[in-house]
C-alpha cells in the first residue's frame, strides 16, 4: 500500500501545491489503479475532508503533511479492505520518506483520531450540511439553489457519476458492426441519447475501434449542440473547436458543407486535425485564430457558427472535481465578458439568414442566458430547435449532471 499513497502524495502536491489539473497531474505517471482511485477520491471528497480535519485541529498544516492527512483520511473513511492501523503506519512513512519526519508524529496522532473517528460532521439542520456531505463548495450549492428548483438540485447532488463512456459511432460505419464486435468481445453495452452507446473505454476491442476511426468518444450534450446546429451543406465556422469533436460530427453529418474548424493554440489546432484525420472526414480546414478578435475577411461569410464557449466548465465537476481548486463564481463573471465578445463576433461572422449555436459545459445564467440575452436586438433572435434529440418547442436547453451527462447549456439563434 505504501507505494500508493506515496504516489498519491506526488501527484496531489502537484494539484494542490502547483495548481495542476489533475487529469494532465496523472497523465505523466504510469498510474496503478489505486494511486488514482485515491486521487480522485481526496479530490471528489475534498470538502468533507477538510472539514473533518478542521474540527480534529485547530491549526492545519501546510504542503505535504496536510495533503497526506487527506489522504490518510479518504482511505480510514472509504478504503474497507484495509485495516485502519495499516492506513495510519503506512502514512507515516510516507511522511518519513517524503522528508516530514518531524510531522510524522502529528500525521500519526491525527490519523488515529480519524480512526476512532472522533471527528465531527454537521447536522441536517446546519447551514453547510450539504455542502460537506455532497464536499461541494457552500457558494456553488447556494448558487444551485438560487437558479434551480429544489427537486432539480436534490437530482443533481444524489446523482452518481457513471464509469461507462458515451461512445458515438461513426457515421460511415455500421452499427451493427460495432455492437458485433462488442458482443464477440462480450464488453457490455447499453444504448443512450441520441445513438450512442454506453460502455467501459477500457477494453481493446473498444480501444482498437476507437484507433480506427469506427467509434469515438463524445458526451450527448456535446452531440446535441451539433444537432442543434443542424447543418445542412454551406460554410461552417466553429470558433473555439478543439479537440474537434463537435467539427467532425459535423462534417460527418453534412458532407458536403464547407467547415473551417478553429483554436486559439497552435497544439490544439493539431489536435483538430488528428481527430478529423482518424475519423476519416476530410472537409475541415483548421485555422489558428483567436476568437475574441475580429476577423475583417470572415465578416458575412459563414451561413452556420458554432460557438461552444471557453466557460469555467462547472458542469463537468463530476468528472474533474479539482474544477473547484482552481475557480469560484468570481470567475463565471469574468468569463461572462470573453464569451460575449466572441458571440459578437460569430453573429458579425454569419450571413444574414445564418444560424448561430452558442453552448457551453457550465451551469449558471452569467455564462449562459445571460451571455445570449446581450446580444439579442432586432437583427439577431432566439429560434426553436428543428432537429431530433432536442424539443422542437424550445430555443434553449439546460442539461444538469444528473444522467452520466455533462451539464451543459445550449441557445439557438438566427441572423435576420
Amino acid at each position: 500500500m505504501r507505494k500508493y499513497f506515496d504516489n498519491a502524495l506526488k501527484i496531489l502536491t502537484k494539484v494542490f501545491d502547483d495548481g495542476s489539473y489533475s487529469n494532465r497531474a496523472l497523465s505523466t505517471d504510469k498510474t496503478a489503479d489505486m494511486t488514482t482511485m485515491l486521487v480522485y477520491g481526496v479530490l471528489e471528497r475534498n470538502v468533507e475532508i477538510e472539514y473533518l480535519l478542521s474540527t480534529l485541529v485547530k491549526k492545519q498544516p501546510k504542503g505535504k503533511a496536510y495533503t497526506l492527512l487527506k489522504i490518510g483520511t479518504y482511505a480510514l473513511m472509504h478504503l474497507d479492505n484495509v485495516p485502519a492501523f495499516a492506513v495510519v503506519s503506512e502514512c507515516v512513512e510516507v511522511a518519513k520518506s517524503n522528508g516530514l519526519h518531524g510531522q510524522s508524529g502529528f500525521v500519526n496522532a491525527v490519523l488515529k483520531r480519524v480512526s476512532r473517528k472522533e471527528y465531527r460532521l454537521p447536522k441536517p439542520t446546519d447551514k453547510n450540511y450539504l455542502s460537506v456531505k455532497y464536499s461541494l463548495p457552500q457558494w456553488f450549492i447556494d448558487q444551485l439553489f438560487l437558479e434551480y428548483d429544489k427537486d432539480e438540485v436534490q437530482a443533481l447532488l444524489e446523482s452518481d457519476l457513471t464509469t461507462e463512456e458515451s461512445v458515438r459511432i461513426n457515421t460511415n460505419t455500421d452499427v451493427k458492426e460495432v455492437t458485433y464486435k462488442l458482443d464477440k468481445a462480450k464488453v457490455k453495452y447499453t444504448f443512450g441519447e441520441c445513438g450512442t452507446i454506453l460502455a467501459s473505454a477500457d477494453n481493446r476491442a473498444v480501444k482498437d475501434m476507437f484507433n480506427s476511426g469506427w467509434i469515438t468518444f463524445q458526451a450527448t450534450s456535446s452531440i446535441k449542440a451539433v444537432k442543434a446546429l443542424n447543418a445542412k451543406g454551406g460554410k461552417v465556422l466553429d470558433l473555439c473547436s478543439a479537440p474537434g469533436g463537435k467539427a467532425v460530427l459535423i462534417a460527418e453529418l453534412s458532407p458536403e458543407s464547407e467547415v473551417t474548424a478553429c483554436d486559439l493554440y497552435k497544439h490544439r489546432v493539431e489536435l483538430i486535425d488528428k481527430y478529423a484525420k482518424r475519423m476519416g472526414v476530410d472537409n475541415i480546414t483548421s485555422v489558428q485564430n483567436d476568437a475574441v478578435k475580429l476577423k475583417k475577411e470572415w465578416l458575412g461569410q459563414f451561413d452556420y457558427v458554432l460557438v461552444d464557449a471557453p466557460c469555467s466548465c462547472f458542469g463537468t465537476y463530476k468528472k474533474h472535481p479539482d474544477v473547484f481548486l482552481n475557480r469560484d463564481f468570481s470567475d463565471s463573471l469574468k468569463i461572462a465578458e470573453t464569451q460575449k465578445k466572441i458571440l459578437e463576433n460569430a453573429i458579425k461572422y454569419t450571413k444574414n439568414g445564418g444560424t448561430i449555436v452558442y453552448s457551453t459545459c457550465t451551469l449558471f445564467n452569467v455564462e449562459n442566458i445571460d451571455v445570449v440575452n446581450s446580444v439579442l436586438s432586432n437583427d439577431v433572435g432566439l429560434v426553436n430547435f428543428d432537429c431530433e434529440c432536442l424539443p422542437n418547442d424550445k430555443s434553449t436547453i439546460r442539461i444538469l449532471p444528473t444522467d452520466g451527462s455533462d451539464g451543459f447549456f445550449i441557445a439557438k439563434l438566427q441572423k435576420n
